[in-house]
């Protein structure tokens, strides 16, 4: 897609049109109405919305091609053509300004918007960065969650077909909420096209682009992707590396002594086995995105239930505040986890061949005691190092000088480097 022909261009040319906001509302009037009705084309009710508008084929005249016109042609043009991008961005702008509200309609409208990019020439999942900028967030979600069910057979509306096209959607957008889904999915879905596609979105070597120049159309349409601008964004042709993460919100290094206690009580083994059950039998998720700048960091992040957002949550840390920012060695603290597990289960041992001789107290039980003391500090350094390592990512740890530390694990080593390489050097 050429400049000239991106969702921005179009924002811009609908900003000094005289009927932009009316042609991006009889878009989405017919867009939705087929989505509803399950048919390909566009031109069932056309006329009928036009005059309602007080609209003529003339007033649906712009340099893309003319409304009217494309909306009547439905899926005859060509990919990539000037008038599918402007159909496109006509529906994202017709979402703006109309945004649905709650998880519900964010649900619908993405299905809605799914089923379309599927089976006609409309695609506005490509716009939607443009049109909404950040308030597109809830409709990622939303998208991630459709991605989700469709992989699992649930969404026999849309199939493997609208999976692919959801997943692909999520790979091109430049927002790192969209990032953070994909990110959250990869592991998830089965099917090895939607995979290869999410792995994509979070690979270390894309980088969001924005056109020249580019606007957002009228007041309610936000600069798309990072929304970034000047020396912090990210256009075609910068050679630096990506300043946003996408990963999951990991429990945050614990000091030695923290770490000792909470194994010698058995603390540490029950917390582990609660957040086991709870992600592979309750699917609690904590998928997050963290965007780095030199001004400080940005973490955004919110907790889901059986795939349904119960919080979000969005912290900023300025650099002033940021008293270390670190991603972590392949094995951290390694030497303390194994002289954890080696003391509990030499005490487990030693305990063992005291049984016969031993006649008071409860030896059995401080053997088994001291067992659970071994193995739940190997399962936090298994759960917590092993599996980041074995899969070529880490953890990356921001420690403010006030209040808890963040930590997001799931992330390329490669991306997490160059991302904290633009904090300033103490």
């Amino acid at each position: 897609m050429t400049p000239d022909h991106s969702p921005h261009a179009v924002l811009d040319e609908l900003a000094g049109h005289p009927h932009g906001d009316d042609l991006a509302r009889v878009v989405h009037t017919a867009a939705f109405a087929a989505a509803d009705e399950r048919r390909t084309t566009l031109e069932g009710g056309l006329a009928e919305l036009v005059d309602r508008a007080g609209l003529s084929v003339a007033d649906a005249e712009t340099r893309f091609g003319n409304v009217i016109r494309a909306l009547e042609r439905g899926t005859s043009e060509g990919a990539g053509s000037a008038t599918r991008v402007l159909l496109a961005t006509l529906l994202a702008r017709g979402v703006a300004l109309s945004p649905p509200e709650g998880p519900d309609a964010e649900g619908r409208v993405a299905e809605a918007l799914v089923w379309l990019a599927t089976y006609t020439s409309v695609d506005a999942l490509t716009a939607l960065d443009a049109a909404l900028g950040e308030r597109a967030a809830g409709l990622w979600r939303a998208v991630a969650a459709l991605v989700r069910r469709a992989d699992q057979g649930a969404l026999p509306q849309l199939g493997r077909a609208g999976a692919i096209i959801a997943a692909a959607a999520l790979r091109g957008s430049a927002s790192p909420d969209a990032r953070a889904e994909a990110g959250s999915l990869v592991d998830e879905v089965r099917d090895p096209i939607v995979r290869s596609l999410l792995r994509d979105a979070v690979s270390p070597g894309r980088r969001p682009s924005r056109a020249p120049g580019a606007s957002a159309a009228g007041g309610d349409a936000a600069q798309g992707g990072a929304g970034a601008s000047g020396d912090e964004g990210w256009a075609e042709g910068d050679g630096r590396a990506p300043g946003r993460l996408a990963g999951e919100l990991s429990p945050p290094p614990r000091g030695p002594v923290a770490l000792v206690l909470l194994a010698a009580t058995g603390i540490l083994l029950a917390m582990h086995v609660v957040r086991l059950a709870g992600r592979f039998l309750l699917r609690y998720r904590r998928p997050a995105a963290v965007e780095i700048s030199p001004r400080g960091v940005t973490v955004r992040s919110r907790t889901e239930l059986f795939g349904r957002t119960l919080r979000e949550q969005e912290t900023y840390i300025p650099v002033e505040s940021l008293l270390r920012a670190t991603r972590e060695v392949r094995y951290p603290r390694l030497g303390l986890y194994a002289g954890l597990v080696a003391l509990g289960l030499g005490t487990y041992l030693g305990v063992s061949l005291l049984v016969d001789g031993a006649r008071a107290g409860s030896p059995e039980l401080l053997g088994m005691g001291a067992l659970v003391f071994a193995f739940g500090a190997a399962l936090d350094f298994g759960l917590s190092h092993v599996e980041t390592a074995a899969r070529g990512r880490c953890r990356v740890v921001l420690v403010p000088r006030k209040g808890p530390g963040v930590a997001l694990a799931g992330i390329e080593r490669a991306a997490a480097d160059a991302a904290l390489s633009r904090l300033p050097r103490a």
